[in-house]
């Protein structure tokens, strides 16, 4: 299967805040719930090359601190990036701006 830009489903808000309320209800108070990664440097990455989307890593960096590493893909489903072998180029965004204590109002 190639990736045509299409890939996922938007779904209804409300069931997106049942699905977050879930989650926060099993993790510890303060623990991070979510991490805000800006527009210009999401189109960076999907500036690159064939770009035609966004892969999200669930990933624990030295510390063992739990991080999201986001890379772009291309139609092929290859990254763009030295992430899984396929490939010596490209940029990996991580570090993005923790939730809490940047949230909106209601987190």
């Amino acid at each position: 299967m190639a990736f045509n830009g299409n890939e996922g489903e938007m779904i209804d808000p409300a069931l997106a805040q049942r699905w977050i309320d879930n989650y926060a209800k099993g993790v510890s108070p303060g623990a991070i719930k979510a991490e805000f990664f800006g527009f210009r440097r999401l189109s960076e990455l999907l500036g690159q090359g064939t770009a035609i989307g966004l892969r999200i890593y669930y990933a624990k960096d030295d510390a063992g601190v739990n991080k999201l590493v986001v890379v772009a893909v291309t139609p092929e489903e290859k990254n763009i990036a030295p992430i899984d072998g396929t490939t010596s180029a490209g940029k990996v965004l991580e570090n993005g701006t923790p939730c809490p204590p940047y949230c909106n109002n209601k987190d």
